[in-house]
């Protein structure tokens, strides 16, 4: 989008919008299933802020909270709104009363691959954070991301799981 928005003669509230009623919407929803950490948000939309950097005739060094202010751009970050996404996603799911069974076999799976005693959402995720095939899954991803920003979980289920024996590998 940005390559196609660069050599246009729009401005720098244009290309604002842009971002946040198009580009955002468009990533908000291919980004359904896996939260990216946000580093790999930055690396997606980085060509956008450039783009917008130049429209606005602002420096290429331009730090980014100065887009993100109010006035006169006011950009959304995009993992954030993304994080926020996908938490309110997971608890729609705890939440309803269809989706309880799934939900409480998302934590009781999560805690047994862990080797957890307690639910995932009271424990700290951090040491696990580099394991590969969990860097891909969506429930320990908005758990681990929401921890690393104090977003606490307060589960209206509790998981069944009596034996701690590992699952299978995700």
């Amino acid at each position: 989008m940005a390559a196609l928005l660069g050599p246009k003669k729009l401005l720098a509230q244009h290309v604002a919008y842009l971002y946040n009623a198009v580009l955002l919407p468009r990533l908000e929803f291919r980004l359904q299933t896996t939260l990216f950490s946000e580093s790999t948000i930055q690396s997606i939309i980085k060509p956008m802020f450039s783009v917008l950097r130049r429209k606005a005739g602002l420096a290429a060094t331009t730090p980014l909270a100065l887009l993100f202010l109010k006035l006169p751009f006011s950009i959304q970050n995009a993992y954030y709104r993304f994080l926020s996404s996908h938490i309110a996603s997971w608890q729609k799911i705890f939440t309803h009363p269809d989706f309880k069974n799934f939900a409480l076999y998302s934590i009781s799976y999560l805690q047994g691959y862990l080797g957890a005693e307690s639910c995932p959402t009271a424990i700290n995720l951090e040491p696990w954070s580099q394991v590969i095939s969990l860097r891909t899954h969506t429930l320990f991803n908005s758990l681990l991301f929401s921890s690393r920003l104090n977003i606490t979980w307060s589960l209206p289920i509790r998981p069944l799981r009596q034996d701690l024996q590992p699952a299978l590998p995700l």
